[in-house]
C-alpha cells in the first residue's frame, strides 16, 4: 500500500485523512464499506444488513465530571442509531466493549447499564455481547450496532443529484452550544435555568431519529441521507465528495432554537455561522428531489407534527460547497475538529 501521507504524527492528520488511509486500500466487491454511516452487506431474505460502530473515549468526548453515568450510557447507543437512522434502516441488536478503569464505582456503572438499556427497550433491540476489559485511567466505550433495510429504501451519501433540495430534520447547533455551557459554565452566566437545561440536554442525550429515518427512506424522491453527526458543514461535504456535485448552504434559513438564540445573545450573524459549524447535532440530512419537496414537507409535518427545513442546494459541478448568506458567498471560518490534537 502506497504512503501517500507527509505528516510524520497523526495529531497533524484530520479524522477524514486517517479513515482516507484505511479507506484506499478496502475491497469494493464484498458491499458497501468505509465512506457511510454503515457497511451496507447482502443479509438474509433480500434485506440489506447494516453495521456501524463507535468509540466514546473519556476526555476526548467527555468529561466524567459532567455527564451523569445515565446519560452517558443512553448516548452511546444513541449515536449508533442515528447511523442506522441514516440508512433508512431498522436497529436489531448491538455489541457493547468497555474498558474501565479499576477506581471506577460499581454503582456508576450500575446507572450507566440503565441508561443504555432503556434507550435500547425504547427502540426493541437488545445487547447481544461484548468485551470487558481494564483501562489505566479513563473510560472507553465501543458499541456495535446491526440493522437492516430493504434494498429499495437504501439511503447512501452518493445519492443526492444536481437540483436536489438539502433539508434537515430539526434546529442545529444547541448540542455544540451545551458542550460551550458544560466548558465554561461562568462564561454563560446569562442564560435562565431553563435554556442551559435544553442545550445541555442536546449535547448529552441525544435523541436519535430512527423514527423519521425509516419514514424518509419511503419517500422515492429521498434520494440521500446523512445524520448530522461532525457538524453542517462537514457532513454536507460528504454528500457532495460521494455524490460529485456542489452543494449550496443558506446560513439565513437554517433553523435555529430560542435556546440557542439566546446563547447567541440574539447575535443572529454569528448564531448561524456556529449552527453551521458545530457538531453532535444528530438531526438528519438530506437531499430531496425539489419537485417533490413541498409534498413531503407537507406529509413530514402531518407524521411528526414538526417542519421538515429547507437549507440548501446540489449544485451540478465540483464537489465544492458554498456558504450563502443575503443570497452572496461568505467565507465561513471552521473549526475542524481533531481527536489527536490537543485543544
Amino acid at each position: 500500500m502506497a504512503d501517500s501521507l507527509n505528516p510524520k504524527n497523526i495529531n497533524e492528520l484530520s479524522e477524514e485523512q486517517i479513515i482516507n488511509l484505511f479507506a484506499e486500500s478496502r475491497h469494493r466487491d464484498h458491499g458497501i464499506g468505509i465512506g457511510d454511516d454503515c457497511s451496507v452487506t447482502d443479509g438474509p431474505n433480500g434485506v440489506k444488513q447494516l453495521v456501524s460502530t463507535d468509540l466514546v473515549i473519556e476526555q476526548v468526548h467527555f468529561r466524567r465530571e459532567d455527564i451523569s453515568p445515565r446519560a452517558l450510557g443512553s448516548k452511546a447507543l444513541a449515536v449508533n442509531l442515528s447511523d442506522i437512522a441514516a440508512m433508512g434502516g431498522i436497529p436489531k441488536g448491538f455489541y457493547l466493549s468497555l474498558a474501565l478503569p479499576k477506581d471506577l464505582s460499581a454503582h456508576w456503572l450500575t446507572r450507566f447499564r440503565d441508561g443504555l438499556l432503556v434507550l435500547a427497550q425504547r427502540h426493541n433491540i437488545s445487547l447481544l455481547g461484548g468485551d470487558t476489559t481494564r483501562s489505566q485511567n479513563d473510560i472507553v466505550i465501543s458499541i456495535t450496532i446491526t440493522g437492516t433495510v430493504k434494498p429499495k429504501h437504501l439511503k447512501l451519501r452518493s445519492m443526492a443529484e444536481p437540483g436536489d433540495v438539502l433539508c434537515v430534520t430539526g434546529s442545529l447547533g444547541d448540542s455544540a452550544a451545551g458542550f460551550k455551557v458544560l466548558s465554561h459554565p461562568d462564561r454563560y452566566s446569562y442564560l435562565s435555568d431553563a435554556n442551559r437545561k435544553q442545550l445541555v440536554e442536546h449535547h448529552q442525550e441525544p435523541k436519535p431519529e430512527v423514527a423519521k429515518g425509516k419514514w424518509l427512506a419511503q419517500m422515492e424522491a429521498v434520494h440521500a441521507m446523512i445524520d448530522l453527526s461532525d457538524g453542517l458543514i462537514r457532513d454536507s461535504r460528504h454528500i457532495a465528495s460521494q455524490s460529485r456535485c456542489g452543494v449550496d448552504i443558506t446560513l439565513d434559513r437554517l433553523p435555529l432554537s430560542a435556546p440557542f438564540k439566546a446563547f447567541h445573545r440574539a447575535q443572529i450573524e454569528q448564531a448561524q455561522d456556529f449552527a453551521a459549524a458545530g457538531g453532535e447535532d444528530y438531526k438528519l440530512l438530506l437531499a430531496i428531489a425539489a419537485d417533490d419537496l413541498e409534498e413531503i414537507q407537507k406529509k413530514f409535518k402531518q407524521k411528526f407534527n414538526t417542519p421538515l427545513h429547507q437549507i440548501g442546494t446540489m449544485k451540478k459541478g465540483e464537489p465544492q460547497l458554498r456558504t450563502l448568506r443575503d443570497g452572496a458567498p461568505i467565507k465561513l471560518e471552521e473549526q475542524q475538529f481533531k481527536h489527536f490534537k490537543g485543544s
